[in-house]
């Protein structure tokens, strides 16, 4: 590894399922729900690939598990995100994840994460719901639009699956639930911040 830092993501399908009744979860039809969600088709299907390196390089590749990696060493970010509308929250999201993250230098930070992103029909985001690793200190702290959820066993895959609608009124009680017409599904590892490298 490269002296500095390095947060890695590594996923096996994402998915969107509803309407949400107790326990019972039907599939929704694939027109509302994430484009190549399995990852069993090339990534442009589907999945757009910012990423900055401020310093250092990235790569987002999938797996032949159908599954996804998501990498970043050194400053800056690579993401795998895309947009999903929405007609309701009455929704689970799902996914099975394997987090890493490590800095090697005084004060820096990697984190690497699942966000939900809540955006209202003009896709400005309204709050964001963040499953993450994190070595260092991150400099976001939670709030009534930001949920985070730290994961700290990172040795191992981990299936997570939150309830949208009831994420919005229980973490998220700064969003107006009505407004939210879309959500923001991104994939990021993140290393350190432009001032910090």
């Amino acid at each position: 590894m490269k002296s500095g830092h390095i947060a890695t993501l590594l996923l096996i399908g994402l998915g969107l399922c509803g309407p949400v009744a107790h326990a019972a979860v039907a599939e929704i039809p694939l027109s509302e729900s994430l484009a190549n969600g399995d990852f069993s088709k090339p990534l442009p299907q589907g999945w757009a690939t910012p990423a900055s390196d401020i310093l250092g390089g990235h790569s987002i590749t999938a797996t032949k598990e159908n599954g996804a990696v998501v990498l970043k060493e050194m400053c800056g970010n690579a993401t795998l995100m895309q947009d999903v509308r929405l007609a309701t929250t009455n929704l689970v999201f799902s996914t099975r994840a394997r987090f890493s993250s490590q800095v090697t230098k005084p004060n820096y930070y990697a984190t690497a994460a699942v966000m939900l992103g809540f955006l209202d029909g003009d896709g400005r985001q309204l709050g964001e719901t963040r499953i993450y690793n994190a070595s260092g200190t991150p400099p976001e702290k939670a709030s009534n639009t930001l949920h985070l959820i730290a994961v700290a066993d990172t040795g191992r895959w981990q299936d997570y699956n939150l309830n949208l609608g009831e994420e919005l009124r229980a973490n998220l009680k700064g969003v107006d639930a009505a407004k939210v017409k879309r959500l923001r599904v991104s994939l990021q590892s993140f290393c350190s911040g432009k001032d910090a490298c």
